[in-house]
């Protein structure tokens, strides 16, 4: 889908830096740049190529959107554990505790006495906390379910999530082992992101295409917030890989 992606990408940049630079040139400077079908085509390959990298690197992330378009992209970073315990509660409200764990190669967690492999809820029970054991702390931290009621999670939410009781930290049903937190780091990467974005369009119509860096800076602009917000989020989505199915069974209620 990426190969695809890309040249969808350069055919419409191409058409758009060659389409706006015979127009506006001709319009502002009374001609249009030499060899301007060549410049167009460096100018979309610039941006094809960072388009491109940028859907790459947001869509292999360890989180969701995590490098996103600036108003939609969710910067968290996470730790992964190897071993968990779940707390889970039956449809008479007894709760047990079921340790789970994997190997480093392995992707699916397992219970450790019966190796059943980790469903956060089944026809019988549902996880209402993960426990983690994290080094330098005496006891476990407790992420606690979002939950409508006892026996039910909260339906609001895109996913199941367990909070970290009193701090902000949380986990997602489809990754037991990772534990998310916010992330300033990611936050300063995601805005340099969408800046290099807007510098690439004006560098391509300021250096390539030779408009005066006035112009080129409202063409950047223009074209580079509006692609921003109104391309990139289905383009990330377009590409996102496919995940490993975890088919689970209807939630207790």
């Amino acid at each position: 889908m990426l190969i695809l992606t890309f040249s969808v990408l350069f055919v419409a940049a191409f058409a758009v830096v060659l389409g706006l630079s015979l127009f506006l040139q001709a319009y502002l400077y009374n001609e249009p740049v030499e060899k301007i079908a060549l410049r167009a085509a460096v100018g979309g390959l610039a941006i094809s190529v960072y388009l491109t990298g940028w859907i790459y690197i947001n869509t292999r992330a360890a989180t969701d959107n995590k490098y996103g378009a600036i108003h939609e992209f969710k910067p968290t970073a996470s730790t992964d554990v190897l071993k968990f315990e779940a707390i889970r509660r039956n449809r008479n409200k007894l709760e047990i505790s079921v340790p789970y764990s994997k190997l480093p190669t392995e992707r699916e967690f397992r219970s450790d006495a019966e190796k059943k492999p980790f469903r956060v809820n089944t026809s019988d029970d549902l996880t209402v906390a993960i426990l983690i054991k994290e080094e330098g702390k005496a006891e476990p931290t407790r992420f606690e379910a979002v939950l409508e009621s006892e026996l039910m999670y909260d339906g609001k939410l895109e996913k199941k999530t367990f909070r970290e009781k009193g701090g902000p930290r949380f986990i997602e049903d489809d990754a037991p082992g990772s534990v998310i937190s916010p992330s300033g780091g990611v936050v300063v990467i995601a805005i340099a992101l969408n800046l290099m974005h807007l510098a690439v369009w004006f560098v391509v119509f300021w250096l390539v295409m030779q408009f005066q860096w006035g112009h080129a800076l409202g063409l950047a602009t223009v074209l580079g917030v509006a692609l921003t917000i109104v391309m990139m989020p289905l383009l990330f989505t377009l590409n996102q890989p496919p995940k490993t199915p975890n088919v689970q069974e209807a939630a207790v209620r």
